[in-house]
């Protein structure tokens, strides 16, 4: 099965329109596509605050990916109530809807957030050639 398109802001926020420039020509923004907006009036506090945790992670989210994401907000919330269950079928939701917003841990190696960071592995590198050990 081919791999799905990467939304053309996704694709320029992760730099892959960059890195594969042939592959993003051609493809447009959806026009008339609203911002995120405010999390729904009807989700608790603790669905609220991951909410604007993952607004402020993932900046490419929009309206069109509400639903997804109040889904992600209430098995968020769940899983750090001490009260609520969460299992192993929760976790499998929760993991499967994180995919679909491209929050994994493997979607986030793809993004670029900007900044200086230098690499902890060229750190380490960097000093191999040098007799330390680390």
């Amino acid at each position: 099965m081919a791999r799905p398109r990467l939304p053309v802001a996704k694709a320029a926020t992760s730099g892959a329109a960059i890195k594969n420039p042939g592959r993003h020509a051609g493809r447009k923004r959806p026009t008339g596509v609203r911002a995120l907006g405010e999390p729904y009036k009807t989700m608790t506090a603790g669905e609220k605050r991951a909410w604007k945790e993952f607004a402020a992670e993932m900046p490419w989210l929009n309206a069109s990916h509400r639903v997804l994401l109040r889904l992600a907000c209430l098995w968020t919330a769940r899983m750090e109530d001490p009260k609520a269950e969460f299992g192993v079928s929760a976790t499998q939701a929760l993991s499967s809807i994180l995919s679909k917003l491209g929050a994994t841990p493997v979607d986030e190696s793809k993004v670029s957030h900007g900044g200086d960071d230098e690499d902890a592995g060229e750190q380490f590198f960097a000093g191999a050639g040098s007799g330390r050990s680390h």
